[in-house]
């Protein structure tokens, strides 16, 4: 039975979150890392690659293996290699290379590859960007692209959505421009505690610091039971209709020339199917070129994520709800 050879190679990250490559004498790029010697553990083998060929000297502890993948190694037939990848953090430190490579750079994995980067290396840093959750921010159509315009979402099953968005609003007002916030499935008076503060920039407030001016429309049923004070969870169709009406309400606000439209909870509207994705997807193809979008909401579709400039996912680590605190007056509404 024939053994396969074992090589451990790093994705070395510095402090600024780039990754470093190195470029083989015969002009292929490569990640640091080599073949272990015999005796040898793997992170001792890791260890010893990334000295002998950057002359960094790594702390093992801090190596957290990530993607393994077998790649054939020089040699007439090509001997496959079994490689194990870890991701190391290093500090800023000074790269030595040894007489295998001829240079090396340090590169955002925010940003495209270059062009004639390994195959097998590129694998290897596809499964980098997955692993950390890394999104590529290139995106030419926008390139240099100044002022408003953009489409955001704030999605994820983490706190922090609408707080989001309330606060790109409030930052919009005190530059002066005129926004607009549209309540999907929110109606309701008395759980909104941040509406007593919108109402005293709603016209006929025009002005304050920063000369701006706000709009906000509350659409859906109230929620909560006033004697029971539970949540009632049915949709009905006039959870439809308000989702509809809040639909309009936004269209409105595009052709009175806002700045910045907030469309809080849109995207839980669709998941709960309040409205179907291709209704709000034509909306968003009116958006005015200078008007600035944000969709807030859990389970965003696909169909936003992939209209949307900016992406930001709340992930819930810990949550005190679990832990049988109840939603605080003037923290959680």
């Amino acid at each position: 039975m024939h053994k396969m050879q074992v090589s451990n190679k790093a994705v070395l990250v510095n402090p600024h979150g780039k990754i470093l490559i190195m470029m083989l004498r015969d002009g292929r790029w490569d990640l640091p890392g080599g073949r272990m010697d015999e005796g040898e553990n793997m992170l001792e083998g890791l260890v010893r690659e990334l000295r002998e060929e950057t002359g960094v000297t790594v702390d093992p502890a801090k190596a957290r293996p990530f993607f393994v993948g077998v790649y054939p190694y020089k040699g007439t037939p090509p001997e496959p290699v079994a490689s194990v990848f870890y991701v190391v953090p290093v500090l800023d430190v000074e790269i030595v290379l040894s007489d295998e490579h001829g240079s090396c750079i340090w590169i955002d994995p925010r940003q495209a590859f270059p062009k004639d980067a390994h195959p097998p290396v590129v694998e290897v840093l596809e499964a980098y960007r997955k692993s950390e959750g890394i999104v590529v921010a290139a995106d030419e159509a926008i390139k240099g692209r100044q002022g408003y315009g953009l489409v955001q979402v704030f999605t994820g099953n983490g706190k922090g959505k609408t707080t989001a968005g309330l606060g790109s609003a409030i930052r919009a007002l005190g530059a002066g421009k005129k926004v607009g916030i549209v309540y999907f499935d929110k109606g309701g008076d008395t759980h909104y505690f941040e509406r007593l503060i919108l109402y005293k920039f709603s016209p006929p407030f025009q002005g304050g610091v920063g000369g701006g001016y706000l709009r906000y429309v509350p659409t859906g049923r109230d929620r909560i039971d006033p004697v029971t004070n539970r949540f009632d969870f049915s949709i009905q169709q006039i959870d439809k209709d308000e989702a509809e009406r809040g639909l309009i309400e936004v269209k409105k606000m595009f052709l009175d020339g806002y700045d910045l439209v907030v469309m809080d909870e849109i995207n839980s509207s669709v998941d709960l199917g309040l409205l179907e994705v291709s209704e709000v997807i034509k909306v968003i193809d009116q958006k005015p070129d200078q008007t600035e979008l944000i969709l807030t909401g859990r389970n965003a579709p696909d169909a936003f994520l992939d209209r949307a400039h900016l992406v930001t996912e709340m992930k819930l680590r810990k949550h005190y709800f679990y832990s049988g605190v109840k939603a605080r007056e003037g923290l959680d509404y």
